[in-house]
Parts: structure tokens; C-alpha cells; sequence
């Protein structure tokens, strides 16, 4: 099974990129691994069999041990994903067997049959770069740049979704999270600001409000490079009021400075109340000057 993760694509039927389901970044890599060996004329799923370092490659985790190895597995096997398809809803799970091999060690994985119609035979799809994939390390962040790709695929540059559905997609409960500000930092600013930095696009985003209060996020993406900086307009904007702030605050550090003999010890009484003086006047030029 093992191919250079830096040729491998990870190809999905797009109800799946839009499935509701919460993976920990090792079990998304794992499962991204597992979709990518599938090649487009296969007509049914394979057995793998891995052993703890080529596993623990794969997540990302080169000292993982044979017990690390098999908790990831069966966590995966316990993991539900509920999908909308044309024919078919319901809660699925994303693989079927996950054992480990008490004679060779190795540690067994085949994905659950019911998800053939995701990833077999496909005619729509969505398909991302398994290398750009891991070099995320937050799950949301995976999850939104698997969305851009959909939208890439379908030659589109936005789209709209809403703050109830971000939240059920991505298996957030409604205590989590509870303030907008902490939504808008977590979930939705680091990641993009991760993707922006890790992957081969740049997203933007947009917070869409009736009055005050947020209702939907519209996304949009522009092509990049590997090397992209790009943060998102909401991120610039953000990181331009911090840089205005700190200028300002070095600058009133710049005025208020005065100088003290090197060796505070030895400083006198008629130094210190000299100093104490400069500094009270300069500190009322400073009120003065903002009133």
C-alpha cells in the first residue's frame, strides 16, 4: 500500500465533504490515506494492514507504539458520519473492521462497505492533494479547505453557509463555542489563517449579520501557491488595527522615556527627584497634547 503521499489524492463524492462528522486530525489523516489508495477503477474497498511506524507516518507521529496505534483504529471504528445522499440518509460509520494482528503486529483497516456510492464510481466528486491535506493541523481547518476544493472543482469562487449548519457540520455542540467572538476566533479566523498559510489557496470570509446578530459566513477563495501568506481580508484588516495599536503604544513609550545613570544603585536623591520631575512633565505634555 505504501505510494509518496506528495502524488496521492483524496477523491469524495461532494454529499460527503458536506456530511456532518467530527474526526481528531490523526483519524482524519488516517481515513484521507485509507480514500486516497482507492483508484477510480476499483470496484470494491481493500483490507490494509499497516504497521505502528508506517501508521504512525501517516498521522503524522513517528514514535507511535503498536497500543497507540490500535487505539486510533478502533476510535475511527467508533466514529458515526451522518450523510444526506441522493439515495440514501442516515448515520454511517467510517470503516468496518479495525483489528490488530497478534501474530505480525500489524494493525488491520477496511472501510465500511455502506460508503461505496462516496467513494466508488464516481461521476461528481471532490478531489484535494492528500499532502495538502496533512499539512493542517486543526480539524476545522481540514474541513474548510476540503470545502474550498469542492467549490474549486465546480469552478466557482464563494460560497454561503450558515452559523447553525457550520456548527452542525462540523459536530460543534451549542455550549461550545456560545459567544460569536470565540466562534469567530476558532473556528472560523485560525483555521483560515492556517490554510492560507499551508495549503495552495487563500480564503477570505465575510461574517453576515441582520442587525447585530450573525447569521450566515460567506467564504471565498482565491488561487495561491504553496507559499501563500495571504490571511483573508477579515484577517488583514484585523492584523492591520493590531500593527496601528502597537505603533501608537511604542510611541508614547518613545516619549515618556528619559534617561537614568546606568547604575541605579548610585543614584541620588537629588538624581531621583530630578528624574521624577522630567517624567511628571512629560506626562503632562502627553494629557495635554489629547485633550
Amino acid at each position: 500500500m505504501r505510494k509518496k503521499s506528495s502524488s496521492l489524492v483524496v477523491r469524495q463524492a461532494n454529499s460527503l465533504v458536506e456530511s456532518s462528522y467530527h474526526l481528531s486530525v490523526a483519524e482524519m489523516r488516517l481515513v484521507w490515506h485509507l480514500i486516497s489508495h482507492i483508484s477510480p477503477g476499483d470496484k470494491d474497498f481493500l483490507e490494509y494492514g499497516f504497521t505502528a511506524s508506517e501508521l504512525g507516518e501517516m498521522i503524522g507521529d513517528e514514535s507511535l507504539t503498536y497500543e497507540e496505534a490500535e487505539l486510533i483504529a478502533l476510535r475511527l471504528w467508533r466514529r458515526e458520519i451522518h450523510i444526506q445522499h441522493e439515495t440514501f440518509k442516515g448515520a454511517y460509520r467510517w470503516v468496518i473492521r479495525a483489528k490488530r494482528d497478534s501474530n505480525t503486529g500489524l494493525i488491520h483497516i477496511a472501510l465500511d462497505p455502506e460508503l461505496k456510492p462516496l467513494l466508488l464510481g464516481l461521476k461528481q466528486w471532490t478531489q484535494a492533494k492528500l499532502e495538502q491535506l496533512c499539512s493542517l493541523s486543526s480539524s476545522y481547518s481540514v474541513r474548510m479547505y476540503l470545502w474550498a476544493c469542492r467549490v474549486r472543482n465546480q469552478q466557482q469562487r464563494e460560497w454561503t453557509v450558515s452559523v447553525e449548519s457550520l456548527r452542525a457540520q462540523l459536530k460543534i455542540p451549542a455550549e461550545e463555542y456560545a459567544r460569536f467572538s470565540n466562534f469567530n476566533a476558532w473556528v472560523l479566523r485560525k483555521p483560515i489563517e492556517e490554510i492560507n498559510r499551508a495549503t495552495d489557496l487563500e480564503l477570505n470570509y465575510q461574517v453576515l449579520r441582520k442587525g447585530r446578530s450573525p447569521y450566515a459566513v460567506r467564504f471565498s477563495i482565491v488561487e495561491g501557491d504553496h507559499t501563500s501568506t495571504g490571511t483573508g481580508e477579515l484577517v488583514r484588516v484585523e492584523k492591520a488595527k493590531r500593527a496601528k495599536q502597537q505603533k501608537r503604544t511604542a510611541g508614547r513609550q518613545k516619549n515618556t522615556d528619559f534617561s537614568l545613570p546606568e547604575n541605579h544603585k548610585e543614584i541620588t536623591s537629588e538624581e531621583r527627584a530630578l528624574a521624577i520631575e522630567q517624567l511628571r512633565r512629560v506626562k503632562k505634555e502627553i494629557s495635554t497634547s489629547k485633550s
